[in-house]
């Protein structure tokens, strides 16, 4: 491994890269760091020694914790730092994971706070330094042997920059239905060049098969294996010789990594995927999840939780679903789409009677979900979040946890430590604001938007958590009122300034089109206020949280008076959001004029108002996002009072076609059938472009009623949860299930995640493939198409029960 001589100290090397695991290991009586890095030669584990476990308890509590026995096994150093309360603080260092986890029990039996007690020394090397993803350690390079996995001692590190290319692998496990594994897929691709392989159990001879839809020609990407054991050994061989940096998949945590995990076990196998010959294992028992993975130098993404992150959003998060909705692709199974509830007795089909269509199933599960996350930019998300953050690379969620990495290293070099746990004790701060609507069709309204209106809020009124215990103690005239009593100190303000930075990186990612990196960076932004509500973080104060919602509350209420004494009217108004109505249609209107004009106006009224009030420089910035030629906001069902959250635009797009936006309504709502949701999009579609709407609905009914529409009836929906698990049976999904199950004789359809895929019969709901009664399209006319036809046809001083009652006579 090639290292760089480092100029500041003699006789010291350096080594650059991008990290890619990080793990604390206890050996020879002392902690070790250990880093798997990346770099441009290639992988490195770089060791950290005489590391020490760390955290702080208030001086003047340290007589009393004497009497624990292990305090005599740490040492004590005090500081100048201070905890929220104002008491000076003590170090509690300890080169001893159980000593350390000692001390913090008996702390609590003593009822004495300890500080920043969960924060793991691997992390706290990296983040108290301010390295995040890319880091250059200096120290030393160790002796190895021909064919051993690089090790570097370092001394010391900082954060640096580095442009390094990960390597990736998309991963797929097929299995029979009690798990014993058949093949695994492998699919990447590098400068366009394609890389291909399937492990399979069996032989070439099995390859032939007169109904195979492969030919013979088109398996070369097949590795034959022996048996289960052999696939094992062989794709730990392989993970020796391609040596992946990342690992994709989906679900592959839970299913496929678990799966190979528990059958490598079963047959005695030492599982060495990880770098270095370490094994793949989980931090807790039994407990497949990707936080308690470990698989040291390698990254593992799961398609589904990284989608998620990202704020996408489908209907269903199975591959199918969401290949078909990004790549207009499905899975390469022969049956195609009708195979779904029986993929598993078709997959062992496969591998008994046509190995090569089983091979060309499970490579394409494998490019499908290469091209999904390329499609998404999930590999770049993945990365610039963690370059931002410090979160190690691969971890989702763990929103508390990037607020810390960023938080700590700055509130030390202001003299505090993180408080012991929540301020807040049950007083809980208030939602977003939401406005009460006027219901009505509307023609011409603009939605003005606040541009990321809480972390604006956090900039401008300088809400912090230091500077709220600073504020509480300084001189009025020297702080920020907030609410519910707090008082936020101008002087050098953390949070504020993080916003600043990320506001300031978002802008230049915008302009550079790095679409990963903004999204990422707005992720995080508006995470930051979610943090702060939270009562898993340390720093939730309700007088931090409340000073952000309350104030959001006056922002929206102000701004609307504004808007209203210009002379238009605000219809509804929700969170960041302004809806306003421009009156009549008048001729020759100048919508973009009007909105660009009210943004002007109000953007420069805020700016005042601040400045003279409150001496602030005013971050607020309110955007115009839209122009809807025409808007619909419904009444509540029942009743003349408007709704929230929900309504219905419809705007001209940049190809000059009709294009409507609904908002909370049933189209939107995967618990509605795909009838109700066509149907309410068509309906509006008509209302908007003034097409008859009576006669649509009266031939959708008839075509409902003399059964064509059968196959847009079926619900689908996952359960949530085992069905032993579910207290009210009645929810049809579940009854559909326990139907499944009844009739199949397999217990399969009871577990968490399965699909169920159900119609409403005579008898109540009945799962698609073991239906027995008849479909009960009275249900599908009263309480699906109904309640959608209804708010329109009361704009035309319709009833659909003039519909309904006229093809109910007909029966």
């Amino acid at each position: 491994m090639p290292v760089k001589p480092s100029s500041e100290l003699s006789g010291t090397s350096s080594v650059k890269g991008r990290i890619l695991s990080r793990h604390t290991v206890q050996h020879s009586g002392m902690v070790w760091l250990h880093y798997y890095i990346k770099t441009s030669d290639g992988p490195i584990l770089v060791r950290v020694p005489q590391a020490e476990y760390v955290c702080f308890c208030a001086t003047k509590d340290l007589l009393r914790l004497q009497a624990l026995p292990e305090l005599a096994k740490v040492r004590q150093v005090e500081l100048s730092l201070t905890n929220f309360n104002g008491d000076p603080v003590t170090a509690i260092y300890t080169s001893s994971s159980q000593v350390f986890r000692h001390v913090i029990r008996g702390a609590v039996d003593l009822a004495i706070p300890l500080f920043e007690t969960d924060v793991r020394p691997e992390h706290r090397y990296l983040i108290e330094r301010y390295i995040a993803l890319d880091v250059e350690f200096i120290g030393q390079l160790e002796p190895q042997t021909q064919g051993e996995l690089a090790r570097f001692t370092a001394t010391r590190a900082r954060k640096s920059a580095v442009d390094i290319q990960l390597k990736a692998i998309s991963l797929d496990f097929e299995c029979s239905m009690s798990g014993e594994l058949y093949s695994v897929g492998l699919y990447g691709k590098a400068m366009d060049v394609e890389y291909k392989k399937v492990i399979m159990v069996g032989s070439p001879k099995q390859i032939s098969s007169d109904e195979s839809t492969i030919a013979d020609d088109q398996t070369d990407y097949i590795q034959w294996v022996a048996d289960e054991r052999g696939l094992i050994l062989r794709l730990i061989d392989w993970f020796d010789e391609y040596d992946p940096d990342i690992i994709i998949g989906w679900a592959v945590v839970t299913f496929d990594l678990a799966l190979i995990y528990r059958r490598a076990k079963l047959l005695g196998i030492e599982l060495t995927l990880g770098r270095g010959g370490t094994v793949l294992s989980w931090k807790v028992p039994d407990k497949y999840r990707p936080e308690t993975l470990s698989l040291p130098g390698r990254v593992v993404l799961d398609g589904i939780d990284w989608l998620k992150a990202a704020f996408y959003r489908f209907d269903s998060f199975s591959l199918e679903s969401v290949s078909r909705a990004l790549l207009e692709e499905g899975k390469a199974l022969p049956s195609g789409e009708k195979g779904v509830q029986n993929r598993g007795e078709e997959i062992t089909e496969l591998f008994h009677h046509d190995k090569a269509a089983l091979a060309h199933y499970n490579l394409t599960d494998s490019r499908l979900v290469w091209d999904v996350f390329k499609k998404t930019q999930l590999f770049e998300f993945a990365l610039e979040r963690s370059r931002l953050t410090g979160l190690e690379l691969g971890r989702v969620g763990a929103s508390v946890a990037a607020f810390n990495n960023l938080y700590l290293p700055h509130l030390h070099r202001a003299g505090f430590v993180a408080p012991a746990m929540a301020m807040s004790q049950g007083l809980e701060s208030p939602g977003g604001y939401v406005m009460n609507s006027i219901p009505g069709l509307y023609k011409h309204i603009l939605v003005l938007d606040f541009k990321s209106l809480y972390p604006s809020i956090i900039r401008t009124f300088l809400i912090d958590p230091k500077g709220l215990i600073k504020g509480l103690s300084e001189p009025e005239a020297d702080n920020v009122d907030g609410f519910l009593g707090a008082k936020f100190s101008r002087d050098s303000p953390i949070l504020p300034e993080l916003i600043k930075t990320l506001s300031e990186h978002r802008e230049e990612a915008k302009a550079e089109k790095n679409a990963p990196l903004s999204q990422a960076i707005k992720i995080i932004m508006n995470s930051l206020y979610g943090v702060l509500g939270s009562r898993g973080c340390v720093f939730h104060d309700a007088r931090l949280a409340s000073s952000i919602t309350l104030r959001g509350h006056q922002i929206m209420k102000q701004t609307r008076a504004w808007i209203e004494e210009l002379g238009y009217q605000v219809i509804y108004g929700d969170t960041d959001s302004t809806f306003v109505w421009l009156g009549q249609d008048p001729e020759d209107i100048d919508v973009d004029k009007i909105g660009q004009g009210l943004v002007k106006t109000i953007n420069s009224q805020w700016k005042h108002k601040l400045d003279k009030e409150m001496k602030l420089a005013c971050h607020l910035e309110l955007e115009f996002e839209c122009h809807y030629e025409q808007f619909f906001m419904p009444t509540l069902r029942g009743s003349t009072e408007g709704s929230k959250k929900r309504y219905v635009g419809a705007l001209t797009n940049n190809e000059g076609e009709l294009q409507l936006v609904f908002k909370g309504m049933e189209q939107v709502r995967s618990d509605w059938s795909p009838l109700a949701r066509r149907i309410q999009e068509s309906l509006y579609y008509r209302l908007f472009s003034k097409q008859d709407v009576m006669a649509f609905l009266q031939e959708v009914v008839n075509d409902l009623m003399q059964g064509k529409l059968d196959e847009e009836l079926v619900f689908s929906k996952r359960l949530r949860r085992d069905i032993a698990d579910y207290t009210a049976k009645s929810s049809p999904h579940v009854k559909a299930a326990k139907m499944m199950c009844d009739f199949s004789g397999s217990e399969r359809f009871s577990k968490r995640g399965t699909k169920v895929e159900y119609l409403m019969t005579l008898n109540g709901a009945e799962p698609i493939q073991y239906r027995q009664s008849t479909i009960d399209y009275h249900y599908y006319l009263t309480r699906q198409l109904a309640p959608i036809a209804e708010p329109v046809l009361g704009l035309l001083d319709k009833r659909f029960s003039d519909i309904a009652s006229k093809q109910m006579s007909l029966i």
